[in-house]
């Protein structure tokens, strides 16, 4: 009996849809016939691009590359982008003898080296032995060596597992829940991550913090930047979206510091105004800012929380609330502790430039008495 064939059909809209790959393209994904797919696709209700068109294809061509250069029918499939049955269908429609089927000759243990041991895909395997991806996951079975699970075999990016410790981790809900987008389109398989951006700083640092554990997309319309990230499995602490600072954070005074450098770097704002250094974050997060200011105020740092605007009928739809520290030693204080977990080139820039405005205003203060 036959691999069924696991793809989820927001996976596959996706695939088809949004980045407009072509039946082909997605069958080699999933190592299956691109029949399959327009199947799945007709099943989903998503809606085909282009008919069904014939494939041109022309016998000088054919008897050029596949005569002359001897290249198989699986390299001109992947030189014209379609199948290798479609170029076996033209060989015989031209009268074109196809060779004799190379038979694959590899061992047990030399299949399990490269599959195993170096953890190469089936794809790229069978292009070492001129052969399909199928034949190459046959071996496997027929060899009883144990395949990848659906995850790791059917994606063409491998995603890390999330290998951090409880401060980065704590830095990562942080930002999140200041800026990102963050679903799961099947728990078991991967987590996306989303974010719009108009600063490329922005975008430097989710690649930095997040852009290693797994495949990286950027796309740049009009000044904005959209980012997507897929994540493995591990990293399902990001779903949780409450307007809340977990336990396990709050209580402890450097994971806190590490989940508010996150939320700043997402949200905050350290500025100089009318020549006075201020630090502000302000999101509809009333329960976080909060708990920021209340844990602000225990470090001895004099924090306001305060509400800034009401909700507005189509244009606000949630009340917006404001933290700031404004007194120059609070804030000198708040600098100190928070510089360590800010990793936003911008926002680190500005601490520095208040930091620096503070010191000169108390250096000016002592100058005048």
């Amino acid at each position: 009996m036959s691999r069924k064939i696991e793809i989820p059909p927001e996976v596959l809209e996706d695939l088809y849809s949004t980045q407009k790959l072509s039946t082909y393209q997605i069958s080699k994904k999933f190592n299956c016939n691109p029949s399959v797919i327009q199947k799945r696709l007709k099943k989903g209700g998503i809606k085909l691009r282009n008919p069904k068109h014939k494939i041109e294809i022309s016998k000088e061509y054919l008897f050029d590359t596949y005569v002359h250069k001897k290249l198989s029918t699986q390299k001109i499939s992947k030189l014209l982008d379609i199948s290798s049955c479609s170029v076996y269908y033209k060989l015989k429609e031209f009268g074109i003898n196809p060779r004799k089927k190379n038979l694959l000759l590899i061992s047990k243990e030399n299949l399990k080296k490269l599959y195993t041991d170096q953890n190469l895909s089936c794809s790229t395997i069978a292009e070492k032995f001129n052969c399909n991806a199928v034949t190459i996951f046959n071996r496997l079975k027929k060899y009883n060596i144990k395949t990848r699970n659906y995850s790791l075999a059917s994606t063409k990016y491998p995603k890390r597992t999330f290998n951090g410790d409880n401060k980065l981790k704590a830095y990562m809900i942080g930002f999140r829940l200041g800026d990102l987008n963050i679903k799961a389109k099947n728990p078991k398989w991967t987590i996306i991550l989303k974010s719009n951006t108009t600063r490329k700083e922005q975008v430097d640092l989710i690649r930095q913090v997040y852009g290693k554990y797994g495949h990286f997309n950027l796309k740049e319309y009009t000044g904005v930047y959209h980012i997507f990230c897929n994540l493995d499995k591990s990293f399902n602490f990001l779903l949780k979206k409450e307007d809340k600072i977990e336990e396990w954070i709050f209580t402890n005074k450097e994971l806190f510091l590490s989940f508010l450098g996150g939320y700043s770097d997402a949200e905050g704002n350290f500025g100089i105004y009318s020549n006075r250094a201020r630090f502000r974050v302000g999101s509809y997060d009333k329960q976080i800012l909060k708990q920021i200011a209340e844990r602000l105020n225990s470090f001895g740092i004099i924090t306001k929380f305060n509400l800034e605007s009401r909700a507005i009928p189509d244009k606000q739809n949630k009340d917006f609330y404001r933290v700031s520290i404004n007194e120059k030693a609070s804030l000198l204080k708040f600098i100190q502790l928070i510089r360590p977990f800010i990793k936003h080139k911008k926002r680190y820039n500005d601490l520095l430039n208040c930091k620096k405005n503070i010191l000169e205003r108390n250096k000016s203060m002592k100058k005048s008495r």
